[in-house]
């Protein structure tokens, strides 16, 4: 019996060291068995060779996106607008009031005019509407525009009177008190009885010296608002004199077209070149003489005629 216990002693005692030293092995195996250990050590330069690459393509795309081309502007500035041309070309922007005018049921066959008494049918257009003309050889062409037109040339506007100012224009008691509606400016008077499509804007003959030049600005922006918002196309104009003494409304003008896009029609240089501008002597060099009044009518009717054909498309 006593061998027998001193069998199983030694049983107990040798045995469990073995049976423990026997599992180590696997517990210092396991780590390296883990299957992506085993692929970073085993390739680790396929793994962060290639993405230094696509680093260094980044940039050219980058300046590329961040500077996008702008369309140069090259138009002429206004304080250059003597050496704009005299007929303008209709910017889109004049297309698409014009085309929201149509919308609106304004009258394609109708251009109406705001100014002063060198504004008046009597002396502007309405030898057109009379047959008191005729046309210079090679601009036979116009007597299309004659017919588009036919019967306005010698239309009276509401927004035609002596001493018309800008400011004037905007202001109902300026307004005919016996065909305008109460509150109504000789704008919007007009716009409700010819319904046009365009409107020329010949102002700034008649000028008052506490009305300073950013303020004449305004009263011309508040008039192209008006016409705008009706779908008409205000078509902007220089004029022959100097009254003020420094042409700053012809400056005024250009300012306003260039900021607006709106055609101007460069009167003034269709005359510069006549004997005193073609201003009358005796009127204080203010208003026309006989040529300029000639150059005055055909150059406003070759106006008519290029603006009708853009819009129309046929130009």
């Amino acid at each position: 019996m006593r061998l027998v216990r001193n069998l199983l002693w030694l049983l107990l005692v040798i045995i469990p060291p073995l049976l423990l030293g026997s599992c180590s092995p696997a517990a210092t195996l396991a780590p390296t068995a883990t299957p992506t250990q085993l692929s970073v050590t085993d390739t680790p330069e396929p793994t962060f060779t290639p993405t230094k690459e696509p680093t260094g393509t980044l940039e050219p795309t980058a300046t590329v996106t961040s500077s996008p081309t702008a369309t140069p502007d090259l138009r002429p500035k206004p304080e250059n607008w003597q050496s704009w041309p005299v007929i303008p070309e209709l910017d889109p922007a004049m297309i698409e009031v014009f085309e929201q005018g149509q919308e609106l049921g304004r009258d394609p066959h109708v251009f109406s005019v705001i100014g002063d008494c060198q504004s008046s049918p009597t002396y502007f257009l309405s030898l057109y509407d009379e047959g008191r003309y005729t046309l210079p050889e090679g601009e036979e062409y116009l007597q299309e525009t004659i017919d588009w037109y036919a019967g306005w040339f010698s239309h009276r506007s509401v927004t035609v009177k002596n001493g018309m100012t800008a400011p004037g224009a905007l202001t109902p008691r300026w307004a005919d008190q016996e065909i305008c509606e109460s509150k109504e400016n000789p704008i919007e008077c007009e716009i409700r009885l010819s319904n046009p499509a365009l409107m020329l804007i010949s102002l700034g003959t008649n000028w008052h010296p506490s009305t300073s030049h950013e303020q004449y600005i305004v009263y011309l922006n508040q008039i192209v608002d008006l016409l705008i918002e009706a779908g008409i196309i205000p078509v902007l104009s220089t004029k022959a004199d100097n009254a003020e003494g420094d042409y700053s409304r012809n400056l005024a003008m250009a300012q306003v077209a260039y900021d607006r896009h709106l055609p101007l029609w460069n009167f003034w240089a269709t005359v510069k070149d006549l004997p005193n501008h073609g201003l009358d002597k005796d009127q204080e060099n203010v208003y026309l003489n006989y040529k300029g009044w000639d150059v005055r009518n055909l150059s406003a009717l070759e106006l008519l005629d290029t603006l009708r054909r853009q819009l129309s498309g046929n130009d």
